[in-house]
């Protein structure tokens, strides 16, 4: 049976003119071709899909977490700290968003990350004084940049630690040395 349709391809394959036989080859190689870059390009969305929602789960939970260590903090150190960190971590994103590493829309989505920030300049600026908000955007250019060309505002809705709010209070418990 084999050796019958052996014969009967065989056959059909003499009386195919050699351009012919090019063209049927070349169409089923183009068509394989587009086969597996569509396979290709499937799997490449698919997997930048997951990357981009681990990164962006990534970064919430950083400053998630960051946000979530302002119940413990107790002295003027621990404000500063808390403050820098944030502002580092927000200064960060905000360099790959800039240098175009992240997708615009995961900086988007943490909008609300950067406006807080500019609360916690604020603060700074007012508790801590001496210009800060000059030193700030030496320390942390790229979120000012960043928040400059998204037209990022301070969130009235964005309320600091009651420690942060209470600064000057536990600045001079500390300098009467009874810090509790």
């Amino acid at each position: 049976m084999f050796l019958n349709l052996e014969s009967v391809f065989l056959q059909s394959l003499t009386k195919i003119e050699t351009p012919t036989l090019a063209v049927l080859i070349s169409s089923i190689t183009a068509t394989i071709f587009v086969i597996t870059l569509l396979i290709t390009w499937k799997n490449v969305r698919e997997n930048t899909k997951v990357t981009y929602s681990q990164l962006l789960r990534g970064f919430h939970e950083d400053l998630t977490n960051r946000l979530d260590k302002n119940s413990i903090l107790k002295t003027t150190e621990d404000c500063h700290r808390y403050a820098n960190d944030y502002l580092n971590t927000i200064d960060q994103i905000a360099f790959l968003a800039i240098q175009k590493k992240i997708p615009i829309g995961i900086a988007n989505y943490l909008n609300r990350f950067f406006a807080y920030g500019l609360t916690v300049i604020d603060w700074y600026d007012h508790m801590i004084g001496e210009d800060f908000k000059r030193i700030a955007k030496n320390n942390w250019p790229n979120y000012f940049l960043y928040c400059e060309k998204n037209n990022i505002v301070v969130n009235p809705d964005d309320k600091l630690p009651k420690i942060m709010l209470d600064y000057n209070l536990l600045r001079d418990k500390e300098s009467n040395g009874t810090s509790n």
